[in-house]
């Protein structure tokens, strides 16, 4: 677990941080659309509807179809689109004026399940929620806007998230462009709870949340990298796995990214160490056996993965007492590669980004990032 990476090759990444951070400013002109929404401030709600999210989020890049479903370990029809809030799990609002048809536990999988009728024939569902708020009850009328519950991960689910369904005549239809047709696309963009022109809640006092709060310990001494190599920006699609992985297995995301910069400066250093760890947050294939997970549900764990390797070192750091406090967190890190300094230069660059979010730019608005969909 954990290569020491060599001084020469991050001496050299850190020489070229110029050029890397020419690169992702290049890569994000080139971007068309809404990409930078989540960044661009809340936009108000207008029309009879809206997102189902208050905040900033992310989409997942597959929708309804046939897919292969983690849990069930089967292919299996996904009649919704999967979005997740930024940072951390939401509240979910009505995304139109309807009735409540069905509030409460669904056995086939859903959790937690809100299902709202609609005028000419449109249902809309809002599945694997955390809560669902005690007014939404079968029966009740609600507005466009208002509260049906918190996101979270009840039913055949993996990770927090929302599964939102639209039902036309009772045939599911796809959610993303049933939306966009009414003037309400679901571009990722945080919009007010109830109409409005104010700007929604900076992202960390949105949705209130104990991973980002957790207390992270100071850097110590010895350290080794960090005294020359300064954090670089974070890739915005590693970005999204880092805080998906954090809020799955309850630890700081910026720890991981402290990880993945100390291991290969999230990514931008490939290939085997002479030690034989692989992958962005370098795993030895030892441990990798008890430890790696299937982080993107393609139906298997591959050490390369870069979604794979980021949700197995959560789940490495989970096991090893990261959610144990400041002490935890040290004696998780140790356990990742055994050296001080290593503990120490994580911990710097990982209270450098909860101070600076992505270095450079606020890595907690990946521009265009996506989430991994789940069940």
């Amino acid at each position: 677990m954990g290569k020491v990476v060599g001084i020469a090759l991050l001496v050299l990444a850190a020489v070229c941080a110029p050029l890397l951070v020419a690169l992702t400013v290049a890569g994000a002109a080139v971007r068309t659309g809404t990409a930078n929404a989540p960044c661009g401030g809340a936009v108000p709600a207008s029309g009879a509807w809206r997102p189902p999210f208050v905040q900033a989020y992310t989409i997942s890049p597959r929708g309804i179809g046939w897919r292969y479903h983690p849990v069930l370990k089967r292919m299996n029809f996904h009649g919704g689109q999967d979005m997740s809030s930024l940072p951390g799990p939401g509240p979910i609002v009505a995304v139109a004026a309807g009735r409540v048809v069905r509030a409460g536990w669904d056995t086939t999988g859903y959790g937690n399940v809100v299902d709202l009728q609609h005028a000419g024939g449109v249902q809309t569902r809002y599945a694997h929620l955390a809560t669902i708020d005690p007014p939404v009850v079968a029966g009740a009328e609600v507005g466009v806007g208002q509260q049906l519950g918190v996101e979270g991960s009840t039913g055949a689910s993996t990770g927090n998230h929302l599964h939102f369904e639209v039902i036309v005549d009772d045939e599911r239809v796809d959610p993303l462009a049933f939306m966009r047709e009414r003037g309400a696309p679901l571009d990722g963009r945080a919009v007010p709870a109830a109409g409005g022109t104010e700007e929604a809640p900076p992202l960390t006092g949105s949705a209130p949340d104990a991973v980002e709060t957790v207390a992270l310990p100071p850097p110590g001494e010895p350290r080794l990298n960090s005294l020359h190599n300064p954090p670089l920006p974070i890739p915005e699609d590693i970005l999204t796995l880092y805080v998906e992985a954090g809020h799955r297995f309850g630890i700081p995301w910026q720890l991981l990214a402290g990880i993945g910069m100390e291991e290969t400066a999230h990514g931008r250093i490939t290939g085997t160490s002479s030690a034989g760890a692989r992958g962005i947050m370098q795993f030895m294939p030892a441990t990798w056996a008890t430890y790696g997970l299937d982080g993107n549900s393609d139906g298997r764990a591959d050490i390369t993965d870069n979604a794979d390797s980021i949700h197995s070192a959560a789940n490495y750091l989970g096991h090893s007492g990261a959610t144990g406090g400041p002490d935890g967190v040290r004696m998780a890190l140790f356990a990742y590669n055994h050296a001080e300094w290593y503990v120490n230069d994580v911990l710097h660059y990982a209270g450098t980004y909860r101070a600076h979010p992505g270095g450079t730019q606020d890595a907690r608005c990946p521009r265009g990032g996506t989430l991994r969909q789940f069940p």
